[in-house]
Parts: structure tokens; sequence; C-alpha cells
């Protein structure tokens, strides 16, 4: 989703390996309270080098709106649509996950928001950080939104539903929330969910493309449904792996 590329968020990873432990039991409680809701995912740059081994699971804060914009977003649209739902800490997902390690906006990560949040999504929008087909056709680089234009992102805001969509969705999904873990999909499946899980991955010949296609994404997305399915392997073959580690 293009919307990944620009949000701007802090990350931070655990500290030391029993704080990594801690942290996998913690988002399996998360997870078991989340239930059946199918899971999302989300791409986020430049996690890997930061914290090595402990990229497991790491916890981001969005950076949300400054003087009512998104930072680092030149969508017209976006902040329009997004002021109008009253989100203020956006953060863009996916029901459906590139089919790799690596996608376009970095690594790839399933995503468990943390506390307090509402998610969003529209039939209509398949990305909103990339839609400019409501743009007015004879617009000038930089112009302001014109009122025809405003009215109608508006009228876009108005195809929002609040809600967890079902299983399946293929647009994209927004959460106004203030902190969310995320889990690295390659370090999960090729080392900590089991031999079943290591025939998910398979190695991309192009060693020099950014861009991942090393995993089998029917066998993702049929083995690794929902929350709760997430919140047992983390209580247990990632929690075992990391006590014997």
């Amino acid at each position: 989703m293009r919307s990944q590329e620009f949000v701007t968020e802090l990350v931070s990873g655990p500290e030391n390996q029993e704080h990594l432990i801690n942290r996998a039991n913690k988002v399996a409680d998360i997870c078991a309270t989340m239930g059946d809701r199918p899971l999302l995912y989300r791409e986020v740059r430049n996690t890997r080098g930061l914290y090595g081994d402990k990229a497991l699971i790491i916890k981001a804060t969005p950076r949300g709106f400054r003087d009512g914009k998104l930072l680092g977003s030149g969508n017209l649209m976006q902040p329009v649509v997004l002021n109008k739902l009253g989100i203020e800490h956006a953060v863009f997902a996916t029901m459906d996950p590139h089919p790799g390690t690596q996608g376009k906006f970095g690594a790839n990560y399933f995503m468990v928001p943390i506390g307090a949040y509402k998610v969003y999504s529209s039939p209509q929008v398949k990305d909103l950080g990339s839609d400019t087909s409501y743009n007015d056709k004879d617009r000038k680089m930089f112009a302001p939104p014109s009122d025809e234009e405003v009215a109608k992102f508006d009228a876009v805001a108005d195809t929002y539903k609040e809600g967890w969509p079902d299983a399946g969705f293929p647009n994209e999904v927004i959460l106004d929330c203030e902190q969310y873990y995320m889990i690295n999909v390659g370090e999960f499946v090729k080392k900590y969910a089991g031999e079943k899980a290591r025939q998910m991955y398979t190695r991309d010949p192009d060693k020099f493309n950014k861009m991942k296609y090393d995993l089998k994404k029917e066998l993702l997305t049929s083995r690794f449904k929902t929350y709760d399915d997430m919140a047992w392997y983390l209580r247990n073959p990632v929690t075992n792996l990391l006590k014997d580690y």
C-alpha cells in the first residue's frame, strides 16, 4: 500500500531475550482477546537492522497528524478523509499480504493493535494514499484542493464504515490506534512456527531484488487465519523456542 511508504512511526524492539519472551506472551494475551478476527498485515521499513535477532516482535507508535496533515503524505484526499472520520493516529493495513518476507514498503509484519482502537474500511477505496481518481483533471501541482475536490473527498469519506471487515476483505484497512505490535512474518515462519510453517518459505532466487517473493501466500493465509491462531503459536512454539535460545 502506497500509504505505508509515507507514515512515520517510532519503533522499539525488546531490550533482551527475557524482554522478548515477556513480549511474546503479552502479545499472545492481546491476540486471544481479539479471537476469531482475521489477521492484519503491514509493511514497515528499516526494522531488521535496528534489532537484529530480536526483530521478531517490535512495538510501533504512529506519529499521527501535525497541523492537520498526515506526516509525509502528499495525497490530497487522504487527510480530508481521515479528518472527516476523526482519525488521529492513522495506521494502514491489509488482509491481503504480499507473498514474501519483504514488500515494496518494507518488511512484512502481522499487525496487532493495542488498547482502544477503531477500524475503518471502504468497499470503494483500494488504497486511500495512492488514489488520485477524484482529483480535478486540470489541477496544478501543489495547488490546494478545490471546493469541488473537497466535496468529492467528503463523499468518499462517507463510504467508510467503522468495524472489522470480514475475512478476505480486498481493500485497505485503516486503524486509529496509538500503538501496536508487529510480528515479523519472515522470522516467524522461518524460525518459530514449526516445521510445517517453514514449508511456506521458499528462497527467492533473485538475491539482489529488495522485494522478495519467497512465501507461499495460500499456505500462509490458510494456516494463520485469526488472532486466536496467533495467540496459540506465540504461547507455545514461539515461547518454547525463545526459552531454548
